[in-house]
């Protein structure tokens, strides 16, 4: 593996950085700086999966991410990856305030180059509604994680099909609340209780749509 990529796979911002400055100085390009950091990325999700990191380990390696992509130095990115023409609509139903899964999955979709509009949480059906018509995404997330909030899902996707935007979407339904073992949302497109799946799910869906 590329030094970049192991830096960002052990969450090792100081010498990622400094291993980024000394990829350009050597001419290597934005978009080759670029993919180190997505494969490096991508080795954090396998050992999540493989349950060597955990939920503080996905959260970190958003915000290193982040951190990196704002170096001065990759100011002047220029990179149209597939995955950069996809737009996420995302938000936690109303009656819920809970956001750490949804914050992950917003900084890992906005590193791999997604255009996320995070509404925040407690958003109604209707705020859903006005977004989708507002910004027209590929993908709608709807995040839940107290089950007193469940129905709410429910009626925001309701709130989506009234638009007439529903078949021009995918709709992605989340969060602790929802055990994929014991409950299904027939009217979504995927359920899942993993932020980092959650991510993959969106990546398949953009690659079938820019293919």
């Amino acid at each position: 593996m590329n030094k970049l990529s192991q830096y960002i796979s052990n969450l090792d911002l100081n010498n990622a950085k400094i291993e980024v400055q000394r990829l350009l100085k050597s001419n290597t390009s934005h978009k080759e700086v670029f993919q180190l950091l997505l494969a490096g990325l991508d080795e954090v999700g396998k050992k999540y999966k493989e349950g060597e990191y955990y939920i503080g380990d996905l959260i970190v390696s958003g915000m290193l991410m982040k951190d990196i992509l704002s170096m001065e130095e990759m100011k002047n990115l220029n990179l149209d990856p597939p995955a950069s023409k996809g737009k996420i609509v995302i938000g936690t139903v109303l009656e819920d305030i809970h956001d750490i899964g949804k914050s992950i999955m917003v900084d890992m979709l906005s590193a791999l180059g997604f255009e996320v509009i995070d509404l925040g949480v407690d958003v109604s059906p209707e705020q859903f509604a006005k977004a989708v018509l507002e910004y027209r995404p590929h993908i709608l997330g709807i995040s839940c994680v107290l089950t007193v909030a469940i129905n709410n899902i429910f009626v925001t996707i309701r709130a989506i099909e009234e638009t007439g935007l529903r078949d021009e979407l995918k709709i992605i339904v989340g969060g602790a609340a929802l055990d994929k073992r014991y409950f299904s949302v027939r009217e979504a497109d995927a359920l899942t209780n993993d932020a980092y799946e959650g991510v993959q799910i969106c990546k398949e869906w953009m690659q079938k749509w820019n293919t």
